[in-house]
């Protein structure tokens, strides 16, 4: 998702889903090392890091909003007189000035972000599917699951 400008409603919508996703991950995951599922636990914690990465880079995005161009002159001063235009992304985000040239240069959001996110995504996947492996290998037709008694 691509625009020329920032705009306040999509950096608002990301920047509350982001952080109410790592809010909850940061909660199951804890609570899930704690009851001894650590592989489950490390998926939701990185998956909440990743949901914390992307809620840094709208924050970043959001708090440049008004100077873009004063982000594009900030990011590379020698530069900022062949720019013409900005594209922003949201997924991951981004501020990309363009130059005139047909080149652009990242400003506004740290560089480290997008690799970061991928990375605890990869790992949280990873993780997730080692603990639904670990599930299906304990709850098997050889280990069945214990089944629960009515009272009466």
């Amino acid at each position: 998702m691509a625009s020329s400008y920032p705009a306040a409603l999509p950096l608002l919508i990301g920047l509350v889903t982001a952080a109410v996703t790592a809010f909850g991950l940061v909660g199951y995951g804890f609570s899930a090392i704690g009851r001894g599922a650590v592989a489950r636990g490390g998926a939701a914690l990185s998956g909440a890091t990743a949901a914390l990465a992307q809620a840094w880079g709208l924050v970043s995005l959001f708090l440049d909003e008004s100077g873009t161009a004063r982000a594009c002159q900030d990011a590379n001063p020698s530069l900022f007189g062949q720019v013409s235009g900005y594209g922003v992304s949201y997924l991951p985000p981004a501020l990309n000035c363009r130059m005139a040239s047909g080149g652009s240069y990242p400003a506004a959001v740290p560089g480290f972000l997008t690799p970061m996110m991928t990375v605890c995504a990869v790992i949280a996947t990873a993780l997730a599917l080692l603990a639904v492996a670990e599930h299906r290998r304990t709850t098997g037709p050889e280990h069945p699951e214990p089944s629960r008694q009515r009272r009466t």
